[in-house]
């Protein structure tokens, strides 16, 4: 009997080992192109179906959070209400409620450049011209264009709108070149990244020339997307200069979410800098990164790396390329499970990818080469 007890502790003490032994692994397959989500979730279903399969000492499969992006973190919660009063608004043809909301909505986006999602503000005008419009005030239209084609000149307007609405943009942005210009010169920490009314324009220190004069939007961004600076800048001379120092934000995720690192299929420094963050919230060892593209109609491709926690590096998985009529079929989450488990298992020994990683295609003649 004994004897019987000391076996059953050695067995306990050795499956607690394996246990512990084994490798932590958080799927993440980034959801870039709405056309292909079906696909995309797919891919991602069949993968987790194999790897919930494998042996348990070879991974220990970690249940991904809500990934929410920061931008959802940085919208403040009043100004989403007024982005939803102004659009209802529209939808109900109340239009002298819509040109209020707009403007509320507008004014609380613009009070924190930072924070700000200026597509979501270039809309907001856009919106607010129409409903200008229809409302009987056309003045009020065609100035609302000017400060767009002031802060974003290269706007595209949606193609529903009536050609009326194209021409004006036209006539504005040409009003605009004809107004004095100047320079704004912003300096920060090294290696902020420097954004003027949305669209970035370099590492700091910058120098954006031939703006007109106006009203124009700084922000900086830090390392990491929660250390922010923002600041309207009034631009009526020559030269304006702005310096700023990003601060970290308070943000408070949901429970049970993660901050997407906003990948994209060229993985870089900064991604491997966010990935970081996400593996430490989850307790991740691994985190296996995942891209479909279609790459003509009906036959796709998976790109992959493997994120290693300890070495903070990545380390390359060949891309793959597979046909619609494939999926469903488990051979791909199969395939990729095996190659995935392979790289775990040499992890220490597998030499680091250079970055940017090399996403190349697979050739799209022979998408389900398996």
């Amino acid at each position: 009997m004994r004897s019987h007890f000391f076996v059953g502790v050695l067995m306990g003490v050795l499956w607690g080992c394996a246990a512990w032994a084994q490798p932590r692994l958080a799927v993440f397959l980034i959801e870039e192109e709405p056309l292909i989500q079906e696909t995309t979730g797919k891919v991602k279903a069949e993968l987790w179906e194999a790897l919930s399969s494998a042996k348990p000492s070879e991974v220990a499969l970690l249940p991904m959070p809500r990934l929410v992006r920061p931008s959802e973190l940085l919208t403040l919660p009043l100004l989403g209400v007024a982005f939803n009063e102004a659009h209802k608004a529209m939808k109900e043809k109340r239009f002298s409620e819509a040109r209020i909301s707009f403007k509320k909505a507008i004014e609380l986006a613009l009070e924190r450049p930072e924070r700000a999602q200026f597509g979501q503000v270039f809309d907001a005008y856009v919106g607010w011209a129409v409903a200008s419009v229809e409302d009987g005030d056309e003045e009020e239209a065609r100035l609302l264009l000017r400060v767009l084609a002031r802060l974003a000149p290269n706007y595209v307007l949606p193609r529903n709108l009536p050609p009326v609405f194209k021409r004006e943009f036209e006539r504005a942005k040409l009003f605009i070149n004809k107004q004095p210009k100047g320079s704004i010169s912003i300096e920060s920490m090294a290696g902020a990244v420097v954004f003027l009314n949305g669209q970035p324009v370099g590492i700091a220190p910058v120098v954006v020339a031939n703006l007109p004069y106006g009203t124009h939007y700084v922000s900086v961004e830090g390392q990491h997307f929660d250390m922010r600076f923002g600041r309207a800048v009034e631009l009526n001379s020559a030269r304006a200069q702005v310096r700023g120092i990003p601060k970290k934000m308070v943000l408070r995720l949901p429970a049970g979410s993660a901050v997407d690192p906003s990948l994209t299929p060229f993985l870089d420094a900064a991604a491997l800098e966010r990935l970081e963050v996400l593996a430490k919230d989850l307790g991740a060892e691994f985190i296996w990164v995942g891209f479909v593209k279609e790459v003509e109609p009906g036959h796709f491709n998976l790109s992959m790396a493997l994120f290693h926690a300890k070495r903070k590096c990545f380390l390359f998985l060949a891309p793959i390329g597979f046909s619609k009529s494939l999926i469903g079929k488990a051979v791909l989450g199969k395939r990729v499970s095996n190659a995935l488990l392979q790289r775990i298992q040499a992890a220490d020994k597998e030499p680091a990818a250079k970055l940017p990683l090399d996403w190349r295609a697979v050739d799209a003649t022979e998408p389900a080469s398996f």
